[in-house]
């Protein structure tokens, strides 16, 4: 009897043993690079429904500007963050120990907007019109490079403006004539206007490496099971995402302080679009998350030529599919 009780005791000291590792939570942090938004929705949902906890991972946001990133995953201030692939190109160029570990769009979303009583319907119809962009930095000022360059043009044959992230408002108030923009979003707040558009999107031009989830060289080599149950979270959550695109904008609200009622309706069509910036064969073969050396090469390859890089870096540098396997 005795020799019984000995032995459920210690499977009891056992079983409490498991599962307090198995519950034990990692705090992360994850600099989101904008405020909060349905562009973001895969991290909100991974912690509505609790994929994050499963994985024993604690996880806080942090909003800002993109600029900041590269330094913060660096310097360990922050465990990963949501950044562009041209960006970690740039990073690596100078010497910034960063790389992608998830891709998420594999459609560049940079594009040229305009009003269609612009005339503006290809790259040429932009020489001498008053482009506006954010400002010179980014993946807006560096899509609209591209773009130019395809046709052997620069900023010397457009008009360009540094106009903030107005780009509604300016086109509206006619004080640009095109507006850089991400397709996902203010294309889609013009049309719900009632606006008709004219698009020049980059990904049509050139496949480019784009919006992803980045990480330290040092989170890779030395914590790699915490960066694997960080994206497989992130991957079971995209999956949710796409497999609910009708209804997961709900989910969303308590996440997004601008999310209400009224404005519902195109914040869901924002989210669809962005969903389609998701996907291509190479996702349906690979799964979410997966890019392709052949989009980094072309991507170092325009930067070089543009003289925004100074060497043309090994595409392994920058990116990894190892985590999404």
């Amino acid at each position: 009897m005795r020799k019984s009780y000995l032995i459920l005791l210690f499977s009891v000291l056992i079983f409490t043993l498991l599962s307090d590792s198995a519950y034990s939570k990692d705090s992360i942090k994850i600099a989101m690079g904008y405020i909060p938004n349905v562009q973001f929705a895969p991290y909100y949902i991974a912690v509505e429904k609790g994929y994050f906890k499963e994985e024993g991972l604690d996880v806080t946001f942090y909003y800002g500007m993109s600029t900041d990133i590269m330094s913060l995953v660096a310097s360990g201030k922050v465990d990963f963050g949501v950044s562009d692939g041209d960006q970690v190109i740039i990073a690596r160029d100078k010497g910034v120990p960063v790389k992608v570990i998830y891709t998420m769009y594999v459609k560049y979303p940079v594009g040229v907007v305009s009003f269609k009583d612009k005339g503006i319907k290809d790259i040429r119809s932009l020489i001498g019109k008053r482009v506006g962009t954010p400002g010179p930095y980014g993946s807006n000022y560096f899509g609209l490079q591209v773009i130019l360059n395809s046709e052997g043009l620069t900023f010397d044959d457009i008009d360009l403006e540094f106009i903030g992230y107005t780009q509604v408002e300016s086109l509206i108030a006619d004080r640009v004539d095109a507006a850089v923009v991400y397709i996902n979003n203010e294309p889609v707040v013009l049309r719900e206007m009632g606006k008709e558009v004219n698009i020049i999107n980059t990904y049509s031009i050139t496949p480019m490496a784009s919006a992803a989830i980045i990480a330290s060289d040092t989170q890779v080599h030395k914590n790699p099971e915490l960066v694997r149950r960080f994206i497989r979270a992130v991957v079971r959550a995209g999956n949710y995402v796409l497999d609910n695109r009708e209804n997961v904008i709900f989910l969303l609200k308590k996440y997004i302080p601008t999310l209400s009622d009224k404005n519902i309706d195109i914040n869901k069509k924002v989210l669809s679009a962005s969903l389609d910036l998701w996907k291509d064969e190479d996702i349906e073969k690979y799964g979410l998350g997966y890019t392709t050396k052949d989009d980094w090469e072309m991507s170092i390859n325009v930067m070089y030529s543009l003289g925004l890089i100074k060497r043309r870096i090994d595409p392994d540098e920058c990116f990894t599919n190892e985590f999404i396997k």
